[in-house]
């Protein structure tokens, strides 16, 4: 009997009507979701409200697997290696594309080992004042940094090369104004320090300082988004304060292992979006200090390539590496 010999795009083309079949069944059982930060977290919220109306919608249960650690990079690194069939995702955020900057020998890149299915929420981040400062706004701050003799400000975040440094960093470029940077192992601390007088300044998220601000315990001197947030309409933006086309944010999407196949993503994608738009759900954001991000791919990538840009000059210059 002669043996048939087949080439590997003739396999190929046997193979192919297999993957609308598995998109079709998709999800044919419990999804893997990766988020890499501790349980109870902005991140681990906000993928929790997500997918449990995802779940729902799809049939099938979103488990949530907190994988926490080294800046982000073990729970993404695990994402990464998974196998790309849409039964394990990952909540990452908009700074992943400059791990590679901050940790020398990552095990993936995340930008080709990782695939954008849709972005989920932002957090606004705020530039505060605390008591022992007196200028009560970013015009003030300003003046008051510009007369003869000012001391350089320390200003606290929540780590080494979070977003909330870079952010301090692109404002003191933009501005001119001497800040010393005062790491944090979190917001939790930085806070405290904060109100109770041992750093002058903190870049912190919205929601955190919100609740202090209002009690009369620290000033939000500007937001640093692009527009006023819906969180707290009342506060200016930096943009608007004093420092013209200031703007700097963070906000989280999902991704998939690179070789997920498009009908999964997008069917993902879909249900994600539908899940965003349930008014219970952006009243539930609102109230927990997160803003819904609705973007499509094309806006999501103009937004990631302009950021990744932008922090990426901030990186090198100074040489940042992760905390």
């Amino acid at each position: 009997m002669k043996r048939r010999e087949f080439s590997i795009a003739a396999a190929a083309a046997m193979l192919a009507p297999l993957t609308p079949a598995l998109a079709d069944s998709y999800p044919a059982r419990p999804v893997r979701v990766i988020v890499p930060y501790p349980p109870g977290g902005g991140t681990d919220t906000v993928a929790r409200a997500v997918f449990e109306r995802v779940a729902s919608l799809m049939g099938q249960p979103f488990v949530i697997d907190n994988k926490a650690g080294a800046g982000t990079t073990i729970g993404l690194a695990e994402l990464a290696r998974s196998r790309p069939d849409g039964y394990t995702v990952g909540v990452g955020g908009s700074s992943d594309p400059t791990l590679p900057l901050l940790y020398e020998k990552l095990p993936f890149n995340p930008s080709t080992d990782l695939s954008f299915v849709a972005t989920l929420a932002t957090v606004p981040i705020v530039l505060a004042a605390g008591p022992s400062l007196p200028a009560k706004t970013m015009r003030e701050l300003l003046a008051a940094a510009q007369t003869k003799g000012a001391a350089p400000m320390n200003y606290a975040s929540p780590g080494t090369a979070s977003p909330h440094h870079l952010a301090g960093i692109y404002l003191a470029e933009k501005t001119g104004l001497s800040l010393v940077h005062v790491p944090y192992k979190g917001t939790s601390q930085a806070l405290t320090d904060l109100v109770g007088g041992h750093v002058p300044l903190a870049i912190l998220g919205l929601p955190s300082a919100l609740t202090f601000a209002r009690q009369g315990k620290l000033k939000i001197l500007g937001v640093a988004s692009a527009q006023r947030s819906a969180l707290a309409p009342e506060i200016p933006t930096l943009s608007e304060s004093g420092v013209p086309g200031f703007s700097a944010g963070y906000w989280w999407h999902v991704t998939v292992p690179t070789g997920t196949p498009q009908p999964i993503i997008d069917q993902l994608r879909v249900a994600i979006d539908k899940a965003l738009r349930t008014p219970a759900l952006t009243e539930s954001f609102l109230k927990s200090g997160f803003e819904p991000l609705l973007l499509s791919p094309a806006e999501a990538q103009r937004a990631l390539t302009e950021d990744t840009a932008k922090w990426t000059k901030v990186i090198r210059e100074n040489n940042l590496r992760g905390g």
